[in-house]
């Protein structure tokens, strides 16, 4: 299973640190501009049509006919690109908490789930609070760790629980190397009017889709539309657990994961 990290930009070993799914093996893709991999010659060669080029010669170096993907937030993005670009070339594949497109109504959905969020945890105003502020001080300041530092504070509304398990995962992503480059083109994307279901009905890979009850950025009902607008896919909601299933919910995750490959 080809595991396609997040961010953008975030390093894919620290992304992935806490998934396992028992008997596949799993592939731990490192995107351009991270882990390993060499950056692009321009800073805007971060769109999704350039992620979904490089899944392919991925696949061409590993000789591949098909792959099994496995994609969380823009990695899920990149995922369910690939899959409607290549239908032949994908085997099935799981996606989790990933935006197709970003409109007004899914900010009203966003804004429905942050207001939950902030009615079941005692410091959920304030971890939104906190980000809000700290997200725009990021590009304000040279020194990495004080970038790292604000990315912790941002980062926070992530998981719906603070417990040392997330927080030692958060500490980890945030204290690792960041590509802010990408994460700007990603923006641009979707302002611009993206819409990854557009050609959707071609994907016809075995399609599992998750969200989650807490999940502030990217809401459940995300997900369910994305699921209803794939023709082989089928949904699941993971409750009280946040952007980070894996991390939060790791024995439902799997087990949901495990379920669906087997199938």
């Amino acid at each position: 299973m080809v595991c396609i990290p997040g961010g953008p930009g975030m390093d894919p070993t620290a992304y992935f640190s806490a998934i396992d799914i028992p008997g596949h093996e799993l592939l731990i893709f490192a995107p351009r501009g991270t882990g390993d991999s060499s950056w692009p010659d321009t800073a805007g060669a971060y769109r999704i049509a350039d992620y979904v080029d490089d899944v392919e010669t991925l696949r061409v170096h590993l000789a591949l006919e098909q792959l099994t993907l496995y994609g969380n937030s823009h990695g899920g993005c990149v995922a369910l690109a690939y899959a409607t670009a290549y239908p032949q070339r994908v085997a099935r594949f799981v996606i989790t908490n990933s935006p197709s497109s970003i409109d007004d109504g899914y900010a009203d959905a966003a804004d429905e789930v942050q207001q939950r969020f902030i009615a079941n945890f005692a410091d959920g105003e304030q971890r939104l609070l906190a980000a809000e502020e700290s997200y725009p001080l990021i590009a304000q300041t040279a020194d990495n760790a004080e970038k790292a530092r604000l990315l912790r504070r941002f980062m926070a509304r992530y998981t719906a629980n603070q417990g040392p398990v997330e927080s030692a995962y958060l500490d980890r992503l945030c204290a690792a190397p960041m590509n802010y480059d990408s994460v700007d083109v990603m923006y641009e994307e979707f302002e611009a009017g993206l819409d990854l279901l557009d050609g959707a009905e071609q994907a016809m890979a075995a399609a599992l889709v998750i969200g989650t009850e807490f999940d502030v950025v990217v809401p459940s009902v995300e997900m369910r539309r994305i699921a209803d607008s794939l023709p082989n896919a089928s949904f699941r909601e993971l409750a009280g657990v946040g952007h980070f299933p894996e991390v939060e919910s790791p024995q439902a995750f799997t087990s949901a994961v495990l379920e669906f490959l087997a199938g």
